[in-house]
């Protein structure tokens, strides 16, 4: 078999990948416009929308950690195939849910089969390719992101159609990756080698890869990303508004620009790491992030808050991609699908506790008291980073 034959179809796969990372990231936007006409079709609140999030981080945080142990007995295909039909059922489930109650029982599986799907194509990348490709994965999650509330907007606003014709589409969508996935199934599988048919890596057991320092430090890395990453966001407009006296329409404007940064960063990062080391790259963003989150804290002009947010987000947006990337040769392969799901797993808690424990601080210090704390986490992070990178070297060391 040529070079060329053994890597045609994993690009194929790859390019699968990247319209099924778009079409995750346009159903997590897509809540966004549809849940203030969800709300009125089930009678409920619009706070309502704190319960609904909950059971949907449950569903994800359930399925990250448990990803490996899963990867490892049923292998990465299946894995793949069984995160699409969970999000391809869930979508037809929102678009035909009779009850409150039974929307949150299909939130619960609709994002269990979103963190499935998102650790299973995490594995298979980080795997078989570098660093370029995951920064355009998660780009193309971005990219989701941000056509997800145009185009239910467009449906629901201009067009007239309920949000459940909406999510009607989503599925319909989700079921055409699904027939392409089960085509390919037999070459979704992590090897030892890429380019040679070897058997597949057999996985550690969940509390093994636990007791590996190197990815304790690592999950502590990703808990503090997510809670910098998702802090900065949710958090940024209230302070801008109620803090700072920034108008609502601006304040709005400036986040959007906050999240628009991630994914032209990425787009950009996925060309340069062709040329430019990862850790590089890595030593690059940490520096761009810190003093994006000091601009911020330090507020020397109301509109230096935007300088800080972009830089900000143009420092973490290569972070998550290329540690992710790195992770099967940081922990070995045979740890590396239960790290993988540990990572992203404790940076979606990261993103939840942060921004809680600011809001319940900004309650008693001032509302202020946010980007203190948004600075003192991106100097954690630094530090867990120094500390990763050190820890490698001696182990390196160790081991040479």
């Amino acid at each position: 078999m040529t070079p060329q034959k053994s890597k045609s179809p994993k690009r194929l796969l790859l390019l699968l990948s990247l319209i099924t990372f778009v079409s995750l990231g346009i159903t997590g936007g897509a809540l966004n416009i549809a849940w203030a006409y969800m709300q009125e079709s089930f009678g409920v609140p619009l706070e309502a929308l704190g319960l609904l999030i909950f059971i949907a981080t449950s569903g994800s945080l359930a399925a990250a950690f448990s990803s490996g142990t899963v990867i490892g007995r049923l292998g990465i295909g299946r894995v793949i195939l069984g995160g699409v039909s969970l999000v391809a059922f869930g979508l037809i489930g929102y678009s035909i849910a009779p009850a409150w109650l039974i929307l949150l029982i299909i939130t619960f599986i609709f994002y269990m089969g979103r963190g499935t799907l998102d650790a299973g194509m995490n594995n298979f990348v980080s795997a078989h390719f570098g660093s370029s490709e995951m920064n355009w994965l998660h780009a193309a999650w971005g990219v989701g992101l941000t056509i997800a509330p145009v185009s239910m907007g467009f449906l629901i606003v201009t067009l007239g159609q309920s949000w459940r014709v909406g999510y009607a589409i989503l599925a319909l969508i989700f079921f055409i990756i699904l027939g392409a996935i089960i085509v390919t199934l037999p070459r979704w599988k992590v090897m030892d080698n890429p380019d040679e048919q070897n058997d597949p890596v057999t996985a550690a057991p969940f509390f093994e890869t636990l007791r590996q320092p190197i990815v304790l430090i690592s999950v502590l890395f990703f808990f503090v990303y997510g809670g910098v990453e998702i802090g900065t966001g949710q958090l940024a407009n209230t302070l801008l508004t109620e803090a700072r006296g920034i108008a609502p329409q601006t304040a709005s404007l400036w986040v959007s620009l906050y999240w628009g940064s991630f994914t032209a960063m990425r787009l950009l990062v996925g060309i340069i790491a062709l040329r430019v080391p990862d850790n590089r790259i890595m030593i690059g963003s940490m520096v761009i992030a810190l003093t994006g989150s000091l601009v911020l804290a330090l507020n020397a002009h109301p509109y230096t808050g935007l300088i800080g947010m972009m830089l900000t987000g143009a420092g973490l947006a290569a972070m998550f991609p290329i540690l992710i990337s790195q992770t099967p040769a940081r922990v070995g392969r045979q740890h590396a699908a239960n790290a993988i799901g540990f990572q992203i797993g404790m940076a979606g808690m990261g993103a939840s506790l942060v921004p809680t424990a600011a809001g319940l601080l900004a309650e008693t210090f001032g509302l202020e008291i946010i980007s203190r704390l948004l600075l003192i986490n991106s100097v954690v992070m630094v530090s867990v980073y120094l500390w990763l990178i050190t820890y490698d070297g001696r182990k390196a060391k160790r081991t040479a």
